[in-house]
């Protein structure tokens, strides 16, 4: 079947007309996903105050939060190859299924923890791990998903809408999760994460992709051998090297708020509710940029590197402020500077890879976002630990901004020369 103006085909994808703004939500499948998973994003965020709120009343340390946030971002750096190779093989709604599962059990357990008033910091730290695990196989088949149920010509649509999704979730999981924390206590907030899952769970269970992806080679093929099909993939295709290098540095300094936004609150002598609007101003910048993104089919390496240039300016500056409304506004900066470079580079990659590779390079990419985060996030708590929080900002605004700039002047040519969606004709084998 022709499909002369499928996204991610050289030039002429484009030079096609901007979609209509929430095109994907015409598939019904997806709209009920998108909402079942906004639900559920409302109760992780709420989680991710409470959790952090929590480490610091058992130790009050910033290093302790830092250990947290990196044994929860840990396996996302060991696991996502052998999850996007899984999510390949297996139906990635099933998988989904088992894996939101488990992060409600995770969510009900530690809520039972600290309703008893028997939670320990070891016990916090044991089971952000396991919640970590289950993300490091859930998120890549979360991401391969997407164009299963909406198919390729609205995947840049779908996932401006994800990204929607994820940040209002975001805006109201902070505000949510600060006033339930200030108003009913940490349990609360934890236990409703757990039920936020019900929804989610439900929607996958009922769903029935209308697009089959191409499976990995079956069960006689080794994983490791489909892993290393996968990074042979992703590091001998110039265009899609270049993206992840440019991702790899935005990820490892630019998202480190699950470490920094707790311990700013506090250096500006603000309490849960201050915590939470400033992770809901994060959010509402994100929301903005999803909805800037919507209509585009662009997805450029230059936007992605002026995304990840603003987002370190905007760190330098939040390293700079000492009042809290105006590190409120830079919170919007950064949610909308950072949700650029998030958005694009998850376009880009989704429309350059094959269907039978997707999971595979999009665990890639979910290991530059989360996997990199326990070195960035031990090493700003290290940091906030001698010499404050802001000093940790200022220092990874600034290398951020540096890191791009030295994988542009390394790349300079090859990445103008790239397409503007694809790479050129030619980038995906086979297509």
């Amino acid at each position: 079947m022709a499909e002369p103006d499928r996204p991610g085909r050289g030039s002429r994808a484009a030079r096609a007309p901007s979609l209509p703004l929430g095109a994907a939500f015409s598939v019904p499948a997806y709209r009920r996903y998108w909402a079942s998973q906004l639900v559920s994003g409302v109760g992780t965020w709420s989680q991710a105050v409470a959790q952090a709120w929590l480490v610091l009343q058992l130790t009050g340390s910033p290093v302790a939060l830092g250990t947290v946030t990196t044994l929860q971002f840990l396996p996302m750096l060991v696991f996502p190859l052998l999850g996007g190779a899984v999510a390949d093989r297996l139906p990635r709604r099933r998988l989904l299924i088992a894996t939101q599962t488990g992060a409600l059990l995770q969510a009900l357990v530690l809520g039972y923890l600290v309703a008893t008033g028997t939670a320990q910091y070891w016990e916090v730290g044991v089971l952000a791990l396991l919640l970590g695990l289950t993300n490091a196989f859930g998120t890549p088949a979360q991401q391969a998903l997407v164009p299963e149920i909406v198919g390729r010509d609205l995947v840049g649509n779908a996932v401006a809408l994800n990204s929607i999704q994820f940040n209002v979730a975001r805006l109201l999981g902070g505000a949510v999760g600060g006033i339930t924390v200030a108003t009913w206590g940490i349990a609360a907030a934890l236990f409703f994460n757990a039920v936020s899952y019900l929804p989610a769970i439900a929607v996958l269970v009922t769903i029935r992709p209308a697009f089959a992806a191409v499976r990995a080679g079956g069960a006689r093929v080794r994983v490791t051998r489909e892993i290393r099909d996968g990074l042979r993939y992703a590091v001998g295709t110039p265009s899609v090297r270049r993206v992840l290098a440019l991702f790899g540095i935005v990820g490892l300094l630019g998202f480190n708020w699950q470490v920094a936004v707790p311990l700013l609150a506090v250096s500006l002598g603000a309490g849960p509710t201050g915590f939470g609007a400033l992770m809901s101003a994060f959010g509402a910048g994100s929301l903005g940029a999803g909805i800037l993104l919507m209509r585009s089919r662009d997805a450029t390496e230059g936007r992605l590197a002026l995304g990840g240039i603003a987002l370190g300016v905007v760190l330098v500056l939040l390293g700079l402020s000492s009042w809290y409304g105006v590190s409120l506004v830079l919170m919007v900066a950064a949610g909308l500077s950072g949700i650029v470079a998030t958005v694009t580079t998850n376009t880009r990659l989704q429309l350059l890879t094959p269907d039978e590779l997707r999971g595979r390079v999009m665990s890639l990419y979910v290991m530059l976002l989360g996997g990199t985060t326990p070195f960035g996030a031990l090493l700003l708590g290290g940091i906030a630990e001698v010499w404050g929080i802001r000093a940790g900002l200022l220092l990874f605004g600034i290398l951020t901004i540096a890191g791009l700039l030295a994988v542009l002047a390394l790349d300079r040519g090859r990445a103008t020369a790239a397409g503007p969606v694809a790479g050129g004709p030619g980038t995906v084998p086979g297509r």
